[in-house]
């Protein structure tokens, strides 16, 4: 079948062409809305600008397939194998993308926001700039969304939900993940450098390695996460939750912490020179071989604090709680 049987069917009332053979056509633009491609062989296909609103493309083969710029609003891509594909700008925007293989595809400034993204591999796929505004990636029976080594640059992902995503090394630079949910996630070694993650959950996440300079990370909840050795040098990290954290080895160094929770903290080795700690809860915490020099812990709460082996020259602890109940 060519394109223009294809089309020429479709205006005559036909919508179903699942199992076809459609490989390599050229439908840039065509209005294909509410067609069913469920299965069919697309790979190649051109749909550049195409209008596939509520489409059925479940289980199609769209390898290399170029979608760029068109509409599959609310459309059915579900186990869809999109591998290599072009979707520079494309409007996925409530669409189901349950199960798909989207390796290597190229989602640049793409629309998903709302989208549904469980268990979707997106090893090594190039999302910078795109809206994930409220999209699904939430970890399910085991498997979570692949984004290994994914560009997430600049996206907008606040409010999605990405438990149990593993985001290995994934340049989220830049992005919004304001309220987003991280727990769980596997961000070892990600690039997380100005972003905002303002309110975002990421208790239990593995942060290992992971850079955070310039982001933005207020009232986050990072509870039981595993920040080892992680670069957080100047970041706001005020009314954060880090109880119970792993920041053994981290860089801390001029971060803000005002009011931070980092009861039961290990932070044995972890650079907090020159960190601003006031008011802060380090109750139980670890800090062996801890360095706070010059920083400020003015009002801060350290009992049972272990602070044996800690460097404190410079350290202002005026009116803190010290480690034997006694104000400093």
């Amino acid at each position: 079948m060519d394109a223009k049987d294809l089309l020429r069917l479709y205006r005559a009332g036909r919508v179903n062409f699942a199992g076809e053979n459609l490989a390599a056509l050229d439908l840039s633009r065509a209005d294909l809305i509410g067609v069913d491609f469920s299965q069919a062989d697309l790979h190649g296909t051109n749909l550049i600008f195409a209008y596939l609103g509520r489409a059925k493309l479940q289980k199609a083969n769209l390898v290399g397939a170029n979608l760029s710029g068109a509409n599959l609003s609310q459309a059915e891509l579900t186990e869809a194998d999109l591998r290599d594909a072009q979707l520079h700008g494309t409007t996925l925007q409530g669409a189901d993308l349950h199960g798909a293989n989207l390796t290597l595809a190229l989602l640049i400034d793409a629309n998903l926001q709302d989208a549904d993204l469980r268990w979707a591999n997106l090893t090594s796929a190039n999302l910078g700039g795109a809206c994930l505004r409220g999209a699904n990636l939430r970890f399910e029976s085991r498997r979570g969304a692949v984004l290994r080594n994914a560009n997430l640059s600049r996206a907008d992902l606040s409010g999605a939900n990405l438990a149990g995503a593993d985001l290995t090394r994934a340049d989220l630079s830049g992005a919004n993940l304001k309220e987003a949910s991280l727990i769980g996630a596997h961000l070892q070694g990600a690039n997380l450098q100005r972003a905002c993650l303002r309110g975002a959950i990421l208790s239990n996440a593995d942060l290992r390695w992971a850079s955070f300079l310039g982001a933005d990370l207020q009232g986050v909840q990072m509870g039981r996460a595993n920040l080892k050795e992680a670069m957080l040098s100047q970041v706001n990290l005020t009314e954060a939750n880090l109880s119970e954290a792993d920041l053994a080895g981290a860089d801390l160094s001029a971060a803000c912490l005002r009011s931070a929770k980092l009861a039961r903290t290990d932070l044995s080795r972890a650079n907090l020179a020159g960190a601003d700690l006031r008011s802060a809860s380090l109750v139980d915490a670890y800090l062996g071989r801890t360095n706070l020099e010059n920083a400020d812990l003015r009002e801060a709460i350290l009992t049972r604090a272990d602070l044996s082996t800690a460097n404190l020259v410079g350290a202002n602890l005026r009116g803190a709680t010290l480690p034997d109940g006694r104000s400093g």
